[in-house]
């Protein structure tokens, strides 16, 4: 897994965009709340709480992240049968079910680092441009520092994990990277433009906050939403995590079964 470069481009793309998100981010911030200075206008309309802005930009790289990390996790393992090695590599262990836990270990273990790393460096970049915008967190966010810098990274390392055993599933890099976008990206798409869209459909907004990309932004936001917006059911942050691995845990059962009984050829 290491020895491929193609490893080590997607791990530092997961580590240099979550400081990058955020240097963007609070650039945008200061411009805006620079204008308003200008123009003598307050933007309370435009901006939430001062905590509330700073912890968004330090977990903003993390939303591109999660893309990077699913489709490494994918080439992980598919890359294999696209080179002809998986033969080779089953040669050495016919365990499969073993060859595919080492995998996703050695996948997890180097995308929480990558992910670590990148989002301390997202937490100085903020820390530095946006002076002043460290106060104290609200009663109703307890813990939303520690729940971000810790909880951040092993989010992750789901969506690694998930790509991980969505390849496995199709045991091909494009049908294994489609699987993942459609999940994380398309599925919530569609099921937030019915929702918004079509009337007397309301019942969507349930699946739609259970899709991967909506539990994540749940999670990173550390309260009860149905509490804050007022709707009838929404995940809490934990629940958004058990929630997200069942995901991870389903994707790679059903890899995991693939994986065992299917022919490589």
């Amino acid at each position: 897994m290491l020895s491929l470069r193609s490893t080590w481009v997607l791990l530092l793309i997961v580590m240099l965009l979550q400081p990058l998100s955020t240097g963007l981010m609070a650039c945008a911030t200061r411009v805006l709340a620079g204008l308003g200075w200008q123009t003598n206008h307050l933007l309370a309309h435009l901006l939430p709480a001062s905590s509330d802005v700073f912890w968004s930009a330090v977990v903003s790289g993390l939303f591109p992240g999660m893309i990077v990390a699913g489709i490494l996790g994918v080439l992980v393992l598919t890359r294999e049968f696209s080179g002809a090695t998986i033969e080779s590599t089953l040669t050495a262990n016919p365990r499969r079910g073993m060859v595919l836990m080492a995998k996703g270990l050695a996948l997890a273990l180097s995308t929480w680092l990558a992910a670590q790393v990148g989002l301390l460096l997202s937490w100085i970049l903020a820390a530095l441009l946006l002076p002043g915008r460290l106060g104290t967190l609200p009663a109703y966010k307890p813990g939303l520092a520690l729940l971000d810098l810790l909880g951040g990274p092993l989010i992750l390392v789901l969506f690694a994990l998930m790509g991980l055993g969505l390849g496995a599933l199709s045991r091909s890099r494009a049908g294994g990277v489609g699987l993942f976008l459609g999940l994380t990206l398309i599925l919530p798409l569609i099921l937030g433009l019915l929702g918004g869209l079509v009337p007397h459909v309301g019942w969507l907004q349930a699946p739609f906050r259970l899709t991967p990309t909506s539990l994540l932004v749940t999670f990173l936001s550390g309260l009860n939403r149905a509490a804050e917006t007022g709707i009838r059911w929404c995940p809490t942050w934990w629940q958004a995590g058990l929630i997200l691995m069942v995901w991870t845990a389903l994707s790679c059962a059903l890899g995991t079964l693939v994986f065992r009984r299917a022919d490589i050829g």
